[in-house]
């Protein structure tokens, strides 16, 4: 009996129901059967992958960063290993081409449905220009109506959506489906961490960014602190590193790059504020914002009631272990690399709380994301985002204002204001921040003559919540995540 082979890894695997429901979908499918898969490094591609495989007849196969021939030869092993052939143990294959040659050879052999899985096809194209070449020609002539299926994974997300999925690729149009594997949502966390509180579940997820390696690198048996002075904020340790090795491994001018996240991670939001940090020239800066983003580190935001092409857009890190690491560990890396430690705790003490708001501002957007698809709130909304402005007829300085999240339905009409804080508080000091948000609930410029107003409060800890309830606040805490 054919068994499909494959790599072992030892990372948990969690909380990936919709993707394995979209590779399962296309596998029973009578379609062609060619997937593209790819996502950051670290996100959990190839266990996804090799969940997938399990007991179906398939083969992984691994590119590494060699010559054609030698990736090629590894291929070699595995395939002679699937197909019990001696002969090419001794004689194993020099070039792509001979390897699709025998798989169109092998045909009548194969299983029905057969996967051929080739984890880093990246490095695969780098040792080989040609390759998404050879396998149109292949594919197109001899493997899409048989029972041959491939799945292509990369963590090169630059490399994937131009060489594979763009339209200029001699793949284009040949893929079945594709899928771009995010990190974790914060309700996955738990999942890792079964034993621990719902509070730690934020800070994991705040200085982790949901990414699954990442998050096996930290101990639950320590504090935050501990978990980030002795896996993070150390030389030698993996996730020290891991910040610059992401970005030489997608980007030509890493360190240019690099400036730019930090700027905005130090607050530097607007595109005129970032030049000024970085000392690029706003219009040479747009090509670098736009390549971030198309990488996911960071995203534009416009206030949730403006129009997409808003002036008052602002960029954000898209990814809370980027937006901490450039925020904690970039600038005290010189200390880190000498073993002090005294002035990065001192920052950390002082502004982690204030770090960790930002993020769970992002949590209770999830949350209240999951409650609408439930139909657990007022209405239903049809977007959701923060806001933020200006007034008039104010004196400057006194003139802004924020909104941590608004949902909203213009249908209905119907407009959600939400307030997020990381802390712990008191029924007094939770009515004074409704309060607060009714007044800046005023400034908003949406339907005013006939929207229906709707209050949420959202903290770490809030004592007498029924009291808001009957007054018709919605108010939640880590007790209802």
């Amino acid at each position: 009996m054919i068994v499909h082979i494959m790599i072992m890894f030892i990372q948990k695997f969690v909380n990936r129901e919709n993707e394995l429901s979209f590779l399962n979908h296309n596998y029973e499918s009578k379609k062609p059967f060619f997937i593209v898969i790819y996502g950051r490094r670290r996100v959990g591609k190839t266990e996804l992958i090799q969940k997938f495989l399990d007991n179906k007849p398939s083969i992984f196969l691994l590119s590494t960063q060699e010559v054609e021939k030698g990736i090629i030869s590894s291929f070699s092993e595995d395939v002679a290993l699937f197909f019990d052939d001696h002969s090419l143990k001794i004689n194993p294959f020099f070039s792509f081409k001979q390897l699709m040659e025998y798989f169109k050879e092998k045909l009548p052999e194969l299983p029905s449905r057969t996967i051929i899985a080739i984890d880093e096809f990246p490095y695969l194209i780098g040792a080989n220009k040609a390759i998404p070449s050879i396998l149109q020609k292949y594919w197109d002539t001899y493997f899409k109506k048989s029972n041959l299926g491939f799945i292509l994974c990369g963590s090169s997300i630059s490399v994937m959506e131009s060489d594979v999925l763009g339209v200029k690729s001699p793949l284009y149009g040949r893929r079945s489906g594709q899928w771009k594997v995010e990190p974790l949502k914060f309700k996955a966390i738990n999942e890792f961490f079964p034993s621990i509180s719902t509070k730690r579940c934020v800070e994991f997820f705040s200085i982790s960014g949901g990414v699954p390696q990442y998050l096996e690198e930290l101990d639950e048996a320590e504090s935050l602190l501990e978990n980030i002075q002795n896996n993070i904020a150390k030389k030698g340790a993996f996730l020290y590193e891991e910040a610059d090795f992401l970005l030489k491994e997608e980007l030509r001018e890493p360190k240019t790059y690099a400036s730019i996240l930090k700027a905005i991670a130090y607050g530097s939001t607007k595109l005129h504020e970032i030049s000024i940090q970085v000392g690029v020239e706003r219009t040479l800066l747009t090509r670098y914002v736009e390549r971030l983003e198309m990488l996911g580190f960071i995203e534009r935001e416009h206030p949730i009631t403006a129009k997409t092409m808003s002036r008052n857009t602002i960029y954000r890190i898209n990814d809370s272990y980027l937006a901490f690491w450039f925020r904690f560990i970039s600038p005290y890396k010189k200390d880190i690399e000498r073993g002090i430690y005294s002035r990065l705790g001192q920052v950390i003490n002082k502004n982690i709380n204030n770090f960790i708001g930002k993020i769970f501002e992002d949590i209770s957007k999830e949350l209240l994301l999951e409650m609408n698809n439930k139909k657990r709130l007022p209405f239903l909304f049809t977007d959701i985002g923060r806001m933020w402005g200006k007034v008039k007829n104010i004196p400057p300085g006194l003139n802004t204002y924020e909104i941590d999240l608004i949902a909203l339905n213009d249908k209905t009409k119907d407009i959600l204001f939400c307030e997020c804080k990381w802390q712990e508080l008191s029924n007094k000091s939770a009515k004074k921040i409704i309060l607060d948000l009714r007044k800046k609930a005023g400034f908003v410029q949406w339907n005013n003559d006939n929207r229906k107003e709707h209050f949420i409060l959202i903290a770490k800890k809030i004592d007498a919540k029924d009291s808001l309830l009957e007054e018709g606040i919605v108010a939640l805490d880590l007790d209802d995540f």
